[in-house]
C-alpha cells in the first residue's frame, strides 16, 4: 500500500514538471519560438529612380503597340507635347501581337528601340490580336493552355526587362479594354491577367487598367465610345485613355502635378460644346 501510494506521488510530481517545461517553451523560454523562427520577407528590388521633368530635362516617352496602341498613341503624344515636359515618339504595327512573332518580332522590335530611341519611360499597348494560339520555333502552342499562359508571360516579362535594363525607367502597359462581341472579353481578361502579373514581377513597370475606363455604371460596353467593329476607339474614345494614361505618367515625372492650360478662347455663337472625357 505504501509502495502504491510512493507512486501516485512520484506521477503526480512528473505531470507537474512536464506541464512548466511545455509552458515555459510556449511562453518564451528556452524552447523555440515559432514566431520567431519565421524567414522575414526579402525586400523587393526598388523601382529606377525618375526626376522631375521639365523642358530644360524632358522626358523621352515612346508611345506603341498594336492598331490600339497606336490609336492610344494619336491622343496621348499631343498631349505629352503640350506640358512641354515629354517629347514622345509613337509606333504601332497593325495586326501585331505577342503570339505570332514570325509576322513581327515584338522581342527584336524592343530592342532596337532601346538602343537608338534610347526612351526614359514607355508605354504599351497590344492584346487585341492574341487570341490565338502562340507560334514558337516552328511549333504551335494551343490558345489557353498551361504552355500557352507561360509562353505569353515569358515573352510579356521579356519585354519588359529589355526596356528596364535597356534605360527606361518606367513602363506603363495598357491592358485590354472591354469588348463589344462578348465572346472576347474573357480572353482579354485572360490576357489583361498575364500582363499584370508580369509587371508585378518588375520594379518600374506598372499595368494600367482601361477596362473601367468605357463600360457604364452596371459594368457593360459603352458603344458611344468605340468604333462599329466593337473594338477600336472613337476620337473620344482615345481622348479618355490617353488622360487617363497621361494622369499615371504625371504622377512618377511630374511631382508637382500636370502645367496649367492656357486660357481657352471664348466660342463663338455656332460653336458646339465639346464633349466631356
Amino acid at each position: 500500500m505504501l509502495v502504491l501510494l510512493v507512486l501516485v506521488v512520484a506521477a503526480i510530481i512528473a505531470a507537474v514538471v512536464i506541464s512548466c517545461g511545455k509552458g515555459e517553451d510556449e511562453t518564451g523560454g528556452t524552447g523555440p519560438n515559432p514566431a520567431a523562427a519565421s524567414a522575414s520577407p526579402k525586400p523587393t528590388t526598388p523601382p529606377p529612380r525618375v526626376w522631375a521633368a521639365s523642358t530644360s530635362d524632358p522626358v523621352r516617352v515612346w508611345v506603341g503597340g498594336d492598331s490600339m496602341g497606336g490609336e492610344l498613341g494619336w491622343a496621348l503624344g499631343p498631349m505629352l507635347e503640350k506640358t512641354k515636359a515629354f517629347k514622345p515618339t509613337v509606333y504601332y504595327k497593325e495586326s501585331s501581337g505577342i503570339c505570332r512573332w514570325d509576322f513581327f518580332d515584338w522581342g527584336k522590335k524592343m530592342e532596337t528601340v532601346m538602343r537608338t530611341a534610347k526612351p526614359n519611360a514607355m508605354v504599351m499597348m497590344m492584346g487585341t490580336n492574341d487570341t490565338q494560339s502562340v507560334w514558337d520555333r516552328g511549333t504551335w502552342i494551343s490558345y489557353g493552355t498551361s504552355k500557352w499562359k507561360t509562353a505569353y508571360e515569358k515573352r510579356v516579362s521579356d519585354m519588359m526587362e529589355t526596356m528596364l535594363k535597356g534605360g527606361a525607367r518606367r513602363v506603363y502597359w495598357v491592358g485590354m479594354p472591354i469588348m463589344k462581341e462578348s465572346w472576347r472579353n474573357s480572353r482579354m481578361k485572360l490576357i489583361n491577367t498575364i500582363i499584370q502579373d508580369a509587371a508585378a514581377q518588375h520594379p518600374g513597370a506598372q499595368y494600367v487598367d482601361a477596362w473601367g475606363l468605357f463600360v457604364d455604371a452596371d459594368g457593360a460596353y459603352v458603344a458611344g465610345l468605340r468604333l462599329a467593329d466593337g473594338v477600336h476607339f472613337t476620337v473620344e474614345g482615345q481622348q479618355r485613355l490617353a488622360r487617363a494614361v497621361l494622369e499615371d505618367v504625371a504622377k512618377d515625372w511630374l511631382p508637382d502635378g500636370l502645367p496649367s492650360p492656357g486660357p481657352t478662347p471664348a466660342a463663338g455663337s455656332s460653336a458646339s460644346a465639346s464633349p466631356s472625357v
